[in-house]
């Protein structure tokens, strides 16, 4: 069970123009290193991606995105979610912050601001798995341009 939930950890995806730049502009990403959208997870309805390269660290806080992109779909159909998670690693704690949500055009269409506390992070959790991408550099070598990318490669499964 352990190593199917590693292995569906080990992919990638990717973000179109207008929510690349609503990323850009929440974490800023290194131009130079551009986005590396990982697969952490997939569920028969969801695929949840981060990008690696869009990872802050400050005040003993790192911060990353994770997109949240319908399994299925036309790849016209640029709906996706990002949802901003606080990672105390050392601590084994998390919280959610803002959650973007975007359209079938890729479009902002809202953000919702979220002010939870730290709370410990659950064994083999999604908050668990990001963790072990972004905290122990746990990656896998198959990432994506952009979520955009992803889409348009037609939503692959994790090998």
């Amino acid at each position: 069970m352990l190593a199917l939930s590693i292995i569906a950890l080990l992919t990638t995806a990717s973000v179109p123009a207008q929510a690349q730049e609503e990323l850009q502009a929440a974490a800023p990403v290194s131009q130079a290193l551009g986005q590396s959208w990982n697969v952490l997870s997939r569920s028969s309805t969801t695929v949840y991606m981060v990008d690696v390269n869009a990872i802050k660290q400050q005040d003993g806080i790192t911060t990353v995105y994770v997109a949240r992109v319908p399994a299925q779909g036309d790849a016209a159909d640029k709906t996706h979610s990002l949802t901003e998670l606080n990672l105390r690693c050392s601590a084994n704690q998390s919280k959610t912050g803002t959650e973007i949500y975007f359209g079938a055009n890729g479009i902002e269409e809202e953000r919702i601001p979220n002010e939870y506390s730290f709370e410990r992070i659950t064994a083999n959790s999604l908050d668990a798995y990001v963790k072990s991408i972004v905290c122990d550099n746990d990656r896998s070598t198959v990432t994506y341009d952009s979520i955009e990318a992803f889409i348009n490669a037609g939503r692959p499964n994790a090998n």
